[in-house]
């Protein structure tokens, strides 16, 4: 899943390219008086395709709608100027813009972009990593959750009965209660049963997630984390 997010990436940022280089190209044609109004539409498409895929990296729904819609309208525009100006517009360059159109409508695509975060989402990691934890909360705060955190099963527990999360990130590994006896107990809770949990760990043998989810789990995320496995997993397990 995370080679897919980056190979989505990599190609946001040749599409980037491609569109910036176009651009230039078209600009060429602005003097010509026969092609003037083709090439200010050109350039004006090109542009706004240009600043959607900026988009790609801050993972904006409405930046995959500009893509999808933009090729679509380029490429169908583009296909019609090559029959008139073959010499100036390519039918490879039409064809791959509906290419990418259809691309960026993917199931692959879609859950890159996912759906936007409601604000105001709780989440406690219970880990005795201090610097897991950071870097947990750096990624999930700037997505628009609010994290807690414990450093024992005790403390997590606790926390859990009081805040009532919306989800929690569990550690396996932990001083005190171990991470699925805290699982068993939160789930044998009725204030807590409801409350999903993704366990976070670097245990990760099949026999390990088998345990794992025999505990009460939803979802098993390996150490060290994955920013994007992280943020699609979470927002998975949230929205089910």
């Amino acid at each position: 899943m995370t080679k897919r997010f980056e190979a989505i990436r990599i190609i946001g940022f040749l599409l980037a390219l491609l569109y910036v280089t176009s651009l230039a190209f078209y600009a060429l044609y602005i003097p010509v008086v026969s092609f003037r109004l083709h090439a200010a539409l050109l350039m004006v498409l090109l542009a706004v395709l240009f600043v959607a895929t900026l988009g790609i990296y801050g993972r904006r729904r409405p930046a995959r709608y500009v893509l999808i819609g933009g090729n679509v309208l380029l490429g169908a525009y583009t296909l019609g100027l090559a029959f008139v100006y073959p010499r100036v517009v390519s039918w490879w360059f039409a064809v791959g813009a509906l290419a990418f159109g259809v691309y960026f409508c993917s199931r692959d695509v879609r859950a890159y972009f996912g759906t936007p975060v409601r604000k105001g989402r709780s989440i406690l990691v219970i880990d005795d990593d201090e610097i897991l934890i950071r870097t947990v909360r750096t990624i999930l705060t700037a997505h628009g959750y609010t994290v807690a955190a414990a450093h024992k099963g005790e403390d997590g527990l606790h926390i859990a009965k009081h805040q009532r999360p919306d989800l929690i990130l569990l550690d396996v590994i932990l001083p005190g209660i171990k991470g699925r006896e805290v699982c068993r107990r939160l789930k044998t809770d009725k204030l807590t049963k409801h409350i999903p949990v993704i366990f976070l760990t670097a245990k990760d043998s099949q026999d390990d997630i088998e345990a794992e989810m025999q505990a009460g789990g939803e979802a098993h995320l390996t150490k060290p984390v994955n920013r994007e496995s992280l943020l699609v997993t979470v927002q998975g397990v949230i929205k089910g």
